[in-house]
């Protein structure tokens, strides 16, 4: 299963040690449009611009691994389409913990032009901004 891959990337520390080497793409900041709930998910739309990406639209949903609804997991998608006019499309997985009002994330994206990028980043509940950077995972 991806997640539990994922979890064990994350679990083995691996981005955190070559966090500081990674080649930063971008720091984003989306304005989050839509908010969906329903029993077991979130749903949220968000765009930005995002660097070489150009302007970048996301749909994520947050689902919940705790009774407390504290931590969790997200799968999303995204569709961007840059200045020269090349449209890109991703997939997006992740984890999530819950701080409050804050909600900090770090994941995996695996774009169609062949991009496979990592990103941390934080969700205000209040202020409804989802914010971070993103890098190179390769890099």
């Amino acid at each position: 299963m991806i997640l539990t891959q994922m979890q064990y990337i994350y679990n083995s520390k691996c981005f955190k040690l070559r966090g500081n080497r990674m080649n930063k793409i971008s720091d984003f900041s989306f304005q989050i449009s839509t908010i969906s709930v329903d029993a077991d998910s979130t749903t949220l739309n968000m765009e930005a611009e995002v660097g070489k990406y150009g302007r970048v639209y996301v749909s994520i949903t947050l689902l919940s691994s705790s009774s407390d609804r504290n931590t969790g997991t997200y799968l999303g998608d995204a569709r961007t389409i840059t200045e020269e006019g090349e449209m890109i499309a991703a997939s997006l997985q992740g984890l999530w913990k819950r701080e409050g009002t804050l909600l900090h994330a770090k994941g995996l994206d695996n774009a169609s032009n062949g991009d496979q990028n990592y990103a941390e980043s934080t969700l205000d509940l209040i202020k409804k901004t989802w914010t971070g950077a993103v890098y190179d995972a390769w890099s």
